[in-house]
């Protein structure tokens, strides 16, 4: 714990220098301190993904951002120290229950995170994108190795930038920083509603974000982008309504800028772009003049996203097929292609594709609502959410932003049930939605408080006490929780819950190591580059006919699929 929130002093000291130069950049003159803080994330994703185009995020890199932060420090110091006391002001001016929730919060984020990481795509591709981008930088043809690989996300980019792996092996809590965050924000709103400061039901729904601190906990343990979209489509919706109400400069850029942001981190966030696009047109004697800066901000994150995927994945469109004249020689098989191509939309709704070729519209939707848990159970809360916001919003919050936000959310619904639709890709609506609702219920400042602290203890329980998630889903690998030792209380736990032991395998030019003890198809741990699984490397040598391949001596060359007989 100890080890993290030295890191975490770290990165709040790079970001907030890094986004009071975005601030000024943007020509802001007023700033929102947590917004400033996500501006520093995204900036400093954008140095560091241009950054690992041809070199490592290592020593060097590492050396050049404290450079470039200090320089920046220096020419800004009084905008810093300005930011600074506003953030300090505004922590001291919260009602005493808001100041020790965030004390207890804080604690429980940081053991939550020093314990053992829980969700499995860590320990199937998050450790091995981030040790990539550490040792390498971006490599060539890496979807060849394994295919989650190809989607390095620009949040996995920035944990490369913030672990400092040179000197330990043990910082991958971004997320929980992010979320650490998010409950600030949304306490900040909470006191402004309960001391009548700013008494709007807006601000009493936004400011209930932290009751959702149950479900979010488990998941802060490992870097997961779904959690860092979450956040941050909490804040940009909020802001767009601000905004669309009221134009100012700062929410408006503070709505532009984080839609780039989520659009990085992963493509399903696209969708947010909407939100900046209605309120450029709408308040478009005031928008266009930003429209250069939003240009070049724009134009930075589609070049390195287009520049990623293509030294990743050989395909300007992955994870979608895309144009086969655009690929590049290292780009994976056609048959590897089309097979997951094939398999992404059937997933969604829990269905094989042979099965789902052959069942019906409604067939696939009874599939959808009665999947597994928790993927079910979201299904239907989104599914009813769809059909009764139209009234509570008429009734309740009857303005144009509200419309236009669930307008935006049925749109996000048609896109995923014509691609994979799962239920992380529309949880930012779901969490919208019910912090609506949950404001119509919870209006007393007691009541409050008691919602806070039950929700809080929930979200601790886990962690303290053995609990059997059987019940709630079928994944073997998600059955128990994460529970903390007091030994993390200055160490946290390794990255991987696995063990390190892996055996090597020789193929023609090529050495590969496997790991021993992860029992999963994907599964590859914490072990030494390049990682594959052998049950992945036998099923595609036995169906696709293919073995990954180096190709040079030099692993910052990359790989490609050779075709075996």
């Amino acid at each position: 714990m100890l080890f993290i929130l030295i890191s975490w002093l770290y990165i709040l000291a790079t970001s907030s220098v890094i986004g009071i130069t975005v601030n000024r950049v943007l020509q802001l003159q007023k700033q929102d301190v947590v917004i400033t803080l996500f501006f520093g994330f995204f900036g400093v994703s954008l140095i560091t993904g241009f950054w690992a185009i041809p070199l490592a995020i290592n020593l060097n890199f590492y050396s050049a951002l404290f450079i470039i932060v200090l320089v920046l420090g220096l020419l800004n110091r009084k905008q810093l120290v300005n930011y600074w006391k506003q953030f300090i002001a505004e922590i001291l001016v919260l009602h005493s229950f808001f100041k020790g929730f965030l004390v207890i919060i804080s604690v429980l984020i940081l053991a939550q995170c020093a314990s053992p990481p829980f969700i499995v795509d860590n320990e199937s591709y998050y450790i091995q994108t981030i040790k990539w981008l550490n040792e390498y930088g971006l490599v060539h043809g890496l979807v060849n190795l394994h295919p989650f690989l190809g989607q390095t996300s620009g949040w996995h980019i920035l944990q490369s930038a913030f672990n400092f792996s040179f000197i330990y092996n043990g910082f991958n809590d971004l997320s929980g920083l992010a979320l650490l965050l998010g409950n600030v924000y949304g306490i900040f709103k909470l006191n402004a509603f309960v001391t009548k400061k700013e008494k709007s039901k807006l601000n009493l729904a936004f400011g209930l974000f932290p009751l959702w601190n149950v479900f979010f906990f488990q998941f802060i343990s490992a870097p997961s982008p779904d959690v860092a979209i979450y956040v941050l489509s909490f804040i940009l919706i909020h802001q767009f309504i601000v905004c669309y109400s009221n134009y100012t400069k700062h929410s408006f850029l503070a709505v532009a800028m984080l839609a780039l942001f989520i659009s990085f981190i992963k493509l399903t966030g696209l969708v947010f772009c909407l939100f900046p696009l209605i309120l450029y047109k709408r308040y478009y004697i005031y928008t266009r003049a930003s429209t250069s800066i939003l240009v070049l901000f724009g134009s930075l994150t589609l070049l390195l996203f287009a520049v990623k995927n293509l030294i990743l994945s050989g395909n300007l469109l992955f994870p979608f097929q895309g144009i086969d004249s655009l690929k590049a020689a290292w780009c994976l098989p056609h048959s590897i292609e089309t097979y997951f191509a094939n398999y992404m939309q059937p997933y969604g709704y829990h269905l094989s594709p042979e099965a789902y070729e052959k069942a019906s519209i409604a067939f696939r939707l009874k599939t959808w609502l009665f999947a597994p848990l928790p993927h079910g159970l979201f299904n239907i809360v989104m599914i009813g959410f769809l059909v009764i916001i139209p009234f509570v919003i008429r009734k309740f919050f009857n303005t144009k932003a509200f419309w236009i936000i669930y307008g935006i959310a049925i749109l996000n619904m048609i896109a995923l049930f014509f691609s994979s639709p799962q239920y992380r890709f529309f949880f930012p609506f779901i969490l919208g939605f019910s912090l609506l609702i949950a404001s119509l219920v919870v209006m007393h400042k007691n009541s409050i408080k008691v919602l806070l602290v039950t929700c809080t203890l929930l979200a601790a329980i886990p962690m303290f006490f053995q609990i059997n998630n059987r019940h709630l889903t079928k994944n073997k690998h998600h059955a128990t929780s994460s529970q903390f030792s007091l030994e993390y209380l200055i160490h946290p736990h390794e990255n991987s819950k696995y063990s390190k032991a892996y055996t090597t395998i020789k193929l023609g030019e090529t050495t590969l190591y496997t790991p021993t003890h992860v029992d999963f198809f994907w599964g590859t741990g914490d072990i030494p580059l390049p990682a594959l699984n052998k049950a992945q490397l036998d099923y595609f040598k036995t169906y696709f006919k293919v073995i990954p391949q180096q190709r040079t001596n030099d692993l910052k060359d990359g790989f490609i699929s050779k075709k075996i007989e």
